[in-house]
């Protein structure tokens, strides 16, 4: 797996969860982390498409105000 410029907190963090799963040896708290993993890797990505979504409606209506079009 690739950590594409992970900030030290976010290395760190990453560490601390990969030593839990390790140490972990109860695969019913397997199962709980790894959804609550997931859950939050997708929570990320549906906040990052509408953070774009949102930048980009302000970049067009910058550029629209700009070139006289609003």
């Amino acid at each position: 797996m690739t950590n594409h410029r992970l900030s030290v907190e976010q290395k760190f963090n990453l560490e601390s969860a990969f030593r839990e799963i390790d140490a972990c040896e109860d695969i019913e708290q397997l199962r709980q982390l790894t959804k609550q993993i997931i859950t939050a890797q997708e929570n990320e990505k549906a906040f990052a498409r509408e953070a774009i979504v949102q930048i980009r409606r302000e970049v067009e209506a910058s550029a629209a105000r700009r070139f006289g079009f609003a």
